[in-house]
């Protein structure tokens, strides 16, 4: 594996990645403070992900046509812009702005990050050098956490305003460092491989059935687990976030070492087992009725969203073709895009009109169904 790439790759990668954590909490909470309705939550993250519905496939041919590095840029400017308009907004329109760039930006970044790794890294390493990245950009997150949370804390009425001007200066930081450092990393490819015509491979299209589910049912939870647990315990935004703490220490700390372990194992085996650990926690959330419970069930499902996110990011790396690897991971991107813009949309139909606590049953019902699909996949896979 060529190392200065990927180090180089993941410094940006945590400087960027500042505003990860504190946005988790604080977009459902700010949103519904502007006056949004459950419907209007979902909408904000329907638009983040249906960019990258349409963003990155378009980007997965831009990769392999034109280079890795231009997008790589163009990813941090675009994050910058996205955090000086947060910083700004006072209404729900505003906001809504914000997060259509915001997800224009993840959508480039994601897909480049992965195409980089899987250009500079063996299939054995593979796992490992993905959860490196994923650890980077965890830790960039509870940095910006803290600063965030402090400023909560602080200066309650204007930290949202405060947080984001902060990360904009962060990211303008990113892009210069990005711009010294980060090579072009695609590869050398023969005018017979650049002609022939890009397919996914047919025998794994039972993983992208795969991938629409997860992304489906997990997007369905995102946008209105901190509103139900608030409503359900009546905590302060302060405790909330100390609630996902670990969560936080999990994303910083697991990946790289459940890279090494999933390397030894097949992909359908360790992407499953993810899968159904956090199935088994949106199962559990209903009954939750401590705060200590809380800590300890999602930092447990942590640990399957990372298992499930790394095993599926190298196994679409090993599919690639010789030069196709932009490609595949658009096509890949595509589909998880399709499901992660459906699931916030249909989750919030079913917690506003049919059950609260419903809707982590379908979400878990969902992921158990993924599961057994991946059996049907090639014992190679």
């Amino acid at each position: 594996m060529t190392v200065a790439p990927l180090n180089a790759l993941r410094r940006s990668l945590f400087l960027i990645s500042a505003p990860m954590v504190f946005i988790m909490f604080a977009l459902p909470l700010r949103a519904e403070d502007l006056g949004a309705s459950a419907i209007e939550i979902g909408a904000l993250y329907a638009v983040f992900t249906a960019s990258l519905f349409v963003v990155r496939p378009l980007v997965g041919i831009g990769l392999d046509l034109i280079g890795r590095r231009p997008f790589f840029l163009l990813a941090l400017a675009l994050y910058f812009a996205a955090n000086f308009l947060y910083a700004l907004s006072e209404n729900y329109e505003a906001l809504f702005g914000a997060r259509l760039l915001q997800g224009i930006a993840f959508s480039i970044l994601t897909i480049t990050t992965d195409t980089i790794t899987a250009d500079v890294s063996e299939a054995a390493d593979r796992s490992r050098a993905m959860g490196a990245n994923i650890a980077s950009q965890s830790r960039g997150g509870m940095a910006g956490a803290f600063i965030g949370f402090s400023l909560v804390g602080a200066f309650p009425a204007f930290a949202w305003q405060y947080s984001f001007f902060i990360y904009s200066i962060v990211a303008v930081l990113a892009v210069y460092i990005a711009f010294k450092v980060i090579p072009e990393t695609r590869p050398v490819i023969s005018s017979d491989e650049r002609a022939e015509k890009f397919r996914f491979p047919p025998q794994q299209y039972m993983l992208l059935v795969v991938i629409f589910l997860a992304a489906a049912a997990v997007a369905s939870i995102q946008p209105y687990y901190l509103i139900y647990l608030r409503e359900r315990f009546d905590l302060p935004l302060n405790a909330l976030a100390f609630a996902f703490l670990p969560v936080g220490i999990a994303y910083a700390v697991l990946p790289g070492w459940l890279g090494k372990v999933t390397s030894r194992l097949p992909r359908a085996a360790a992407m499953a087992t993810g899968l159904l650990m956090t199935a088994a926690i949106y199962l559990f959330v209903p009954h939750i009725d401590r705060f200590l419970m809380i800590m300890a069930a999602f930092t447990f499902s942590a640990v399957g969203a990372v298992l499930a996110e790394l095993t599926r990011n190298a196994w679409v790396a090993d599919i690639a073709g010789p030069g196709a690897a932009g490609r595949t991971f658009g096509v890949a991107a595509l589909v998880a895009g399709a499901g992660a813009a459906l699931g916030p949309l249909a989750g919030g139909a079913v917690y506003e009109h049919v059950s609260r606590d419903g809707l982590f049953y379908v979400a878990a019902a969902t992921l158990i169904a993924a599961a057994i699909l991946l059996t049907l996949q090639p014992k190679r896979g």
